[in-house]
């Protein structure tokens, strides 16, 4: 395994590899953004959620009238109480649930998969964004998501993962297309937290949603294919090969670039 950690990070390390890797998994959105990019309840419905997942959202005791925003708090207090900072996890979606929640880890990109899971049980809209600093060389790349208010008539960014939403000067709920334009038009950084939670390195907030940030779509058109993958070979295969085949099989998930051409920018910096 250390081995094999090591090729992978020397590999990740090389820049013409580099470009290779985001080339396969990357593409730049459509001229036009659209509400409906990337949707993951859009290409994914309640047959990729396993029993498990509904076992734990009794537990939520979720109102079912309440509005998709409060649905959304309340999934999020819950997966964030009862985890604790670890490493990443990314393996089939109950194996990775369940090993956050008895506190054996889970990084922000697997508190966004398991609260895509949860807002296919609620009948919340939802997608998942990755933010990164730069495209080489990543000092500070997350996870984070935004979901569909009928309340609010929007969409609303939210972190579960730091366990805040963004607000404007004027104290409105911010997109994640306005949070970043807001960003990169010079406007402050101005989270809201939504429970007592705090991030243990709460600085880093303005590092990671800063006007230089480059935010893109997590496409999971093929969610169930990669959570079957998972499931069949954890227990018998390194995760980067798993990776990997599913790259080979052009069935990975892909960052959809919306706001920037993720192509100047990666060949400008490697």
């Amino acid at each position: 395994m250390g081995f094999l950690n090591q090729i992978k990070k020397k590999m990740l390390r090389h820049p013409l590899l580099y470009a290779l890797r985001y080339a396969l998994i990357s593409e730049n959105g459509p001229p036009v953004y659209h509400d409906d990019c990337a949707r993951f309840d859009t290409f994914n419905d309640a047959s990729v959620v396993p029993d498990f997942f509904y076992e734990i959202n009794s537990k939520m005791a979720l109102d079912p009238t309440a509005d998709e925003l409060q649905k959304a708090i309340q999934i999020g207090i819950y997966l964030r109480s009862r985890s604790k900072p670890g490493p990443g996890i990314g393996l089939s979606p109950e194996l990775t649930l369940q090993m956050m929640l008895e506190g054996k880890g889970g990084v922000c990109s697997d508190f966004s998969e398991m609260f895509n899971l949860f807002c296919l049980i609620n009948q919340i809209p939802v997608k998942e964004w990755g933010s990164a600093d730069q495209l080489y060389k990543t000092q500070l790349g997350h996870s984070f998501n935004e979901i569909y208010s009928e309340q609010h008539k929007k969409w609303i960014a939210i972190d579960i993962h730091k366990g805040i939403l963004f607000k404007d000067n004027s104290g409105n709920y911010l997109s994640v297309i306005e949070l970043f334009n807001d960003l990169r038009a010079g406007s402050p950084l101005i989270p809201h937290h939504y429970s007592d939670y705090r991030a243990p390195k709460i600085e880093r907030l303005a590092l990671v949603y800063a006007a230089k940030t480059i935010p893109f779509l997590v496409d999971y058109k093929h969610y169930k294919y990669i959570s079957q993958c998972f499931r069949k070979y954890q227990k018998k295969v390194p995760k980067i090969l798993i990776d990997t085949w599913i790259i080979l099989n052009r069935k990975n998930q892909k960052f959809i670039f919306v706001l920037d051409n993720y192509k100047k920018i990666l060949f400008k910096s490697t």
